[in-house]
């Protein structure tokens, strides 16, 4: 039996994987093998998979997930909160067995289907009539915040994101190499730094291929897929203008690396659209006796010809659509860059995650990070000091103590806590948050639209940036000038390989302080309520 787990990266559902091999072992069911994969890779993992579990905060795009998963016929089910934030695995591997077996999921939680019912629609009527701000975000923002994570198009670019993560951290790789080569003892090391250009510098034909794949498999338009893919690929490189002369082509690298990102996601978006409306139109009729293989490519050639002659035009005019697209984009990246857009950026993605939306704005936070490091890397190789602060490295590499809202401190917390339950929630949280992942102390304190904690969470995602944003901008720690998203290092690892200095390590260090004095307040109102409920039980 093949169990998948799937949550955003794949990182906190490979601690529940662990969890679920190990009670599996206990219990002698040697024949069950799971599995953890981000989102991103779901349709590559899906060959012999029995179940699917979702970790809980990918439960707002339950009816998307449902979409992709239809056609495949391999039943899913989100993880109990409780179990997710307790890394449970016994639990959910029960949990996904009455899956299985079609028992309901209120026979997991051994209570009767009556009163489970009743507390259900006792739970919907609450949320129905939530008034004010909370009732403002459940019945207003969050279903509009639904529809626009479902669209097929922004999935497919979070996706296609996600799945290229793996070739960043390599490039991130020789970013490490190069700080350890400072130091002389070691300057031996060789220098690898072509490792960069070829996966790092590499992102936006990366995107190229990977968008359209992602659209067309969610709109089920399989025999178009390859096409797509190949065409997008071409257009990018016909857009980006090449320099053609005696039998050479050659690019200039700003356009095919990160500097072409968006230019990518232009290409690959609008190519995928072209292949969508021609998907629903064919050259043969349904009843024909052609082989589908000949349909198949008789049908690609309209749009493939499209395709490559809009490129061909664009080209053939001189006009610069790469520069084009980045001066639409330049306001943004601009104002992301200053201390209200980046705190713009940290504050709405914790707001949205204290009521379970993750990733929605990673896509443009992403792309401000990857033009703000391609223009920092430009400017330290022409001899200038770097500029921009507002980067994944600085962000989620020093900012993200434990997770996003710096939740490391809130673990530490619940570990010293007098409460029972929020003590053993800290124990199995504390080694996912050293290398952060806060998922499971997010669902399992919880912090998620829990009133208390919802506002240090929000809080340390205005008060830690900002701090950060001022030392860098006065130069007292140095502003990171070379990739290095390997942001599931230790934050006060991450503050030395990011910064190249000592002082990067001082100000995780600080931060951490900071943000620690945040959250005790919170916790200790929230820790009294808990401790009151317990005691009541006894």
């Amino acid at each position: 039996m093949k169990i998948l787990l799937m949550c955003g990266a794949g990182a906190s559902s490979g601690f529940m994987a662990q969890a679920m091999r190990k009670a599996a072992k206990e219990q002698g069911l040697d024949d069950i093998d799971v599995i953890a994969r981000s989102e991103a890779e779901m349709t590559n993992n899906l060959k012999g998979t029995d179940i699917i579990m979702f970790g809980p905060h990918l439960a707002y795009k339950k009816d998307a997930l449902a979409k992709d998963l239809e056609q495949y016929n391999i039943p899913f089910a989100f993880i109990d909160k409780d179990a997710y934030g307790a890394i449970d695995g016994a639990a959910t591997l029960k949990q996904a067995m009455d899956v299985l077996k079609g028992a309901k999921p209120q026979e997991v939680e051994k209570e009767p289907v009556k009163e489970v019912e009743k507390k259900e629609v006792k739970a919907d009527k609450n949320v129905e009539n939530q008034k004010g701000f909370m009732g403002w975000i459940t019945n207003s923002l969050a279903p509009k915040l639904d529809k626009l994570t479902q669209n097929v198009y922004i999935m497919a670019i979070q996706q296609s994101i996600m799945s290229i993560l793996p070739m960043i951290m390599i490039g991130s790789v020789s970013s490490i190499v190069g700080v350890f080569r400072n130091f002389e003892a070691l300057s031996w090391i060789p220098d690898i730094s072509q490792l960069n250009t070829f996966s790092f510098g590499l992102i936006a034909i990366f995107l190229t291929i990977l968008v359209p794949m992602k659209v067309l498999e969610k709109k089920g338009n399989e025999k178009l897929k390859i096409s797509a893919m190949l065409s997008s690929l071409a257009l990018f490189f016909i857009i980006t203008i090449p320099n053609i002369a005696d039998g050479n082509i050659s690019f200039v690298m700003d356009k095919i690396g990160t500097g072409g990102m968006l230019t990518a996601v232009v290409t690959a978006v609008f190519t995928a659209w072209i292949f969508n409306v021609a998907s629903n139109h064919s050259m043969f009729k349904k009843d024909t006796v052609m082989p589908d293989m000949v349909v198949a490519w008789m049908d690609a050639l309209v749009p493939v010809t499209i395709t490559l002659v809009i490129g061909l035009v664009i080209m053939n005019t001189g006009f610069d659509l790469p520069l084009f697209i980045r001066g639409l984009f330049s306001p943004i990246s601009a104002f992301g860059q200053t201390w209200l857009g980046l705190i713009a950026i940290t504050f709405f993605t914790c707001f949205l995650y204290s009521f379970g939306f993750t990733w929605i704005l990673f896509p443009i936070a992403w792309a401000i990070w990857m033009e703000g490091m391609d223009a920092n890397m430009a400017a330290v190789a022409a001899g200038h000091v770097a500029q921009n602060i507002n980067l994944m490295e600085t962000v989620m590499g020093l900012t993200y103590i434990g997770g996003q809202g710096c939740t490391l401190a809130l673990v530490i917390m619940c570990m010293r806590s007098k409460v029972k339950r929020l003590k053993a929630i800290g124990n199995v949280c504390v080694l996912p948050a050293i290398f952060n992942i806060n998922e499971p102390i997010v669902f399992g304190a919880p912090v998620v639209w829990n009133p208390i904690l919802m506002i240090p969470l929000c809080l340390n995602s205005i008060v830690i940036p900002s701090i950060m944003y001022l030392v860098m901008r006065i130069g007292l720690v140095p502003v990171p000038s070379a990739p290095m998203q390997m942001w599931y290092l230790p934050n006060i690892i991450q503050g030395y390989l990011t910064t190249g200095s000592l002082a990067g390590v001082v100000l995780v260090i600080v931060l951490f302080i900071v943000s620690w004095f945040i959250w005790l307040p919170f916790f200790k109102v929230y820790e009294k309520q808990q401790y009151l409920e317990e005691n009541s039980k006894k």
